[in-house]
């Protein structure tokens, strides 16, 4: 199916390779006619709306065995922060964000800042960015408008303890939570006891489906308005009001019909991991932390790390080792920032303009890492 060995080490961007059956499913999907979600009778149609239909109750227990009908499906975790956060009341209130924030969050926040001010805080947290819940239990209020939590890191994998988090912000405090699962869902799944009002997802990376694909879970409907209002194939008499009905509600448009079908093979032919967590530890972060001039941003403790880190070198720049993986070893990964200038703040790599993130899929084997362990030994001496 693909190469050997697998040299693509940049799935924090987008998972590669996808399965067989994304591809064929996107390779034919136009061979019969296909309307739109709820505009059109003919059976191909009808035939995608049902597998639409089973991807949202496949994505609702994934999401902590949620309603399925208050999923929505549009381009992913950006569309979907942004129609969250573009409603909420938030002017002269108080907000709290997860110290490794995408530019996702934190570009929509700071507008709205400008807009109608309000407070922005940090949570505390320890130096990998993982968020000290004790300090967090003894500094939120209960009048905090909004917590907002990345579930995963993009920049050094860290994956947040969600269920303390959700027990002390959700249920002790009252605040309303909303978790960014855009790098954690399909990696890992929300934890059925855990309660949030807002989830935002992403198909293309964890879930191996395409780009383009996405949405969120809203626990109460009426907290929001829609971003973008329109034809939603139902109450087509009504030109003045938006239906209440979830989830046309939020789906105005034309969706992305090739997407999710293709979404819906990725769903339903999940790839088993090819390597563990101790695998990284013994193959790539023991004989990198050996060099005396590389510094490893990974969670401190493994129950915590996801499939991607970031490494720098005190001497050598992000791109000048990104750029030798590539033109000597064929290795994909990606320098910079990521898009995540205040993980990169909290994590102390900002001024040094970011670093080289090496991102696993589950196709990779232990092989894998062996051969980048010893392309990183070269390229890092």
């Amino acid at each position: 199916m693909t190469q050997s060995p697998l040299l693509y080490f940049d799935n924090g961007t987008t998972s590669w390779p996808k399965s067989p059956a994304v591809s064929n499913r996107l390779a034919h999907y136009y061979d019969n006619p296909i309307g739109s979600y709820g505009r059109s009778t003919a059976p191909s149609t009808l035939e995608a709306m049902v597998r639409i239909e089973w991807l949202r109750d496949q994505l609702a227990q994934r999401l902590g065995g949620v309603n399925p009908e208050q999923i929505v499906l549009n381009s992913g975790a950006t569309e979907s922060i942004n129609t969250i956060l573009n409603s909420l009341q938030l002017e002269g209130r108080t907000l709290w964000i997860s110290p490794l924030e995408h530019n996702a969050v934190m570009r929509p926040l700071h507008r709205l800042k400008a807009k109608m001010g309000f407070n922005l805080r940090i949570m505390p947290a320890y130096g990998d960015g993982r968020i000290d819940v004790e300090r967090l239990r003894q500094e939120a209020r209960p009048s905090t408008s909004l917590a907002i939590v990345n579930a995963e890191s993009n920049v050094n994998g860290v994956i947040q303890p969600l269920t303390d988090i959700a027990s002390i912000i959700g249920e002790d405090l009252g605040i309303p939570l909303l978790l960014d699962t855009a790098q954690y869902l399909g990696y890992n799944d929300i934890p059925q006891s855990v309660s949030f009002d807002y989830i935002v997802f992403s198909g293309h990376k964890g879930l191996l489906g395409p780009t383009g694909v996405g949405g969120f879970f809203i626990k109460n409907p009426k907290s929001i308005e829609p971003l973008i209002v329109g034809g939603n194939g139902i109450h087509s008499e009504n030109y003045i009001d938006t239906p209440l009905e979830m989830p046309e509600r939020f789906s105005a448009g034309t969706p992305n019909m090739l997407g999710l079908d293709a979404l819906v093979e990725a769903v339903k032919n999940p790839v088993s991991w090819g390597t563990l967590p101790q695998d990284w530890e013994e193959i790539l972060f023991a004989p990198l932390e050996k060099n005396p001039e590389v510094r490893l941003l990974r969670a401190q403790k493994l129950e915590y790390q996801g499939p991607l880190f970031s490494l720098y070198h005190v001497q050598k720049r992000a791109d000048e080792i990104a750029n030798a993986l590539r033109h000597q070893y064929n290795i994909l990964v990606r320098d910079g920032l990521h898009c995540a200038p205040l993980a990169h703040q909290t994590l102390g790599t900002l001024e040094r303009g970011g670093t080289v993130r090496i991102s696993l899929s589950p196709y990779h084997t232990r092989k894998d890492l062996q051969l980048l362990a010893q392309a990183l030994e070269d390229v890092l001496r």
